[in-house]
């Protein structure tokens, strides 16, 4: 399709969400529009097909950041390019600034220039699709606030804080540009519930930043400057966390040891580092899912004895720091080898968990090793899927099958 075409199509989407959105939220939505465009937002693992274009550009954050409240007509000249436009954009308005009202597009990154595979015909604005602002947790029909879910990416977002504070349940903080004292000048956010940073770059005693938000249950931190980055100790804890999620950790002591004092009621701990991931001492025993990404781990770390699921991607690791890993964990629902280059030897040990789920995606396990198994434990809900076991398959399982 032409551009004009294409701008007359995001306009007549983004009136029509505008329309949508306002008998469903509290604030008015001023006429004015702004963009807040999300490129690269699919899944594109497959190979492209013929005349389709990606741009891996598009995942870098300073594009977010320049397009997070654009005008329409920026907004059409990122998206349409040289005839080809993304096969799919979802909109939906996200926010009010008090002069504008902010619509998001999430867009696919498989960009054509081939209408026929444009999603969301039936609609009559390929490829835009219609949809209403994301609803409350426990949503009963009433008008709620656009501000529930909220962003912050300079300081004008910073300064429209103080007017929505009582509002906010879910806040991203998506720049590091000064961030303790971002987060000191915050205003209170009584109801905030949900935290996810994705530029931190705080230091020494991190966690305690966070400790002015009482009722905080989730909070994910991605660091950017990892070097120096420490938790902190347990005089100001988070009692109400059940959550965290730490990526970019150093591979260096960053404070594992202290995050059973700091966070006494966490049950969902996901941490990840682009090398060495450092665990120094006992998780807390309340945790009941655990997540652990690296390239090899450091430390003497030890879980808890009993998980609802256990997901271990550590890419270097043998079959013997997995074990060791595993030593002292009794009892596992559902364990995730993915990425881990484990071997039938590790499989006598998984063996004596009372498994529901087993992801070996990537692994070194044979498929043999997996079919036995599989046969075994018909229970298990097993990836990636086992071929039929057949009897007289050598595999090294089990000693006792005398292989």
């Amino acid at each position: 399709m032409d551009r004009e075409e294409f701008a007359a199509r995001l306009a007549a989407s983004a009136a029509a969400a505008r329309r949508f959105a306002q008998p469903r939220v509290a604030e008015d939505l001023p006429p004015r529009l702004a963009f807040r465009v999300r490129l690269n937002q699919s899944y594109d693992g497959h190979p492209p097909r013929p005349g389709e274009l990606r741009f891996d550009e598009d995942s870098a954050p300073h594009r977010a950041a320049n397009l997070n409240k654009c005008d329409a007509e920026t907004a059409a000249a990122q998206l349409w390019r040289d005839g080809h436009v993304p096969e799919w954009i979802n909109v939906a308005v996200v926010d009010e600034t008090g002069t504008s009202t902010v619509v998001e597009l999430v867009c696919c990154g498989r960009f054509t220039a081939d209408d026929s595979r444009l999603y969301h015909v039936q609609e009559g604005a390929p490829p835009f699709h219609v949809l209403g602002p994301a609803l409350p947790p426990k949503d009963d029909g009433t008008p709620f606030s656009i501000h529930l879910r909220a962003e912050c990416w300079d300081s004008s977002d910073l300064a429209h804080l103080a007017s929505a504070a009582g509002d906010i349940w879910s806040f991203d903080l998506r720049t590091d540009g000064f961030d303790g004292q971002l987060l000191a000048a915050l205003p209170a956010l009584p109801r905030l519930e949900l935290f996810n940073h994705h530029a931190c770059a705080l230091a020494g005693r991190a966690l305690s930043a966070f400790t002015r938000f009482p009722r905080l249950r989730i909070l994910r931190l991605h660091l950017t400057t990892p070097e120096g980055f420490h938790v902190g100790d347990g005089d100001d804890g988070l009692a109400a966390l059940t959550g965290l999620t730490i990526t970019n950790l150093p591979p260096n002591p960053w404070g594992q040891a202290e995050l059973a004092a700091i966070t006494p009621s966490a049950t969902s701990i996901q941490l990840s580092a682009p090398g060495t991931l450092w665990l120094d001492d006992a998780f807390n025993p309340s945790i009941r899912s655990l997540d652990l990404s690296a390239t090899d781990v450091a430390g003497r770390p030890r879980l808890p004895s009993r998980l609802d699921r256990l997901t271990i991607r550590i890419a270097n690791a043998t079959d013997r720091e997995v074990a060791s890993l595993l030593d002292g964990v009794t009892d596992v629902g559902a364990l995730t080898l993915r990425g881990t280059p484990v071997t039938d030897a590790i499989i006598p040990m998984i063996e004596r968990y009372g498994l529901r789920h087993l992801d070996l995606v990537g692994s070194s396990v044979s498929p043999a090793t997996l079919a036995r198994f599989h046969a075994e434990h018909p229970a298990v809900n097993v990836f990636p899927r086992p071929h039929p076991y057949r009897a007289g398959d050598r595999t090294t399982l089990n000693p006792a099958h005398g292989d």
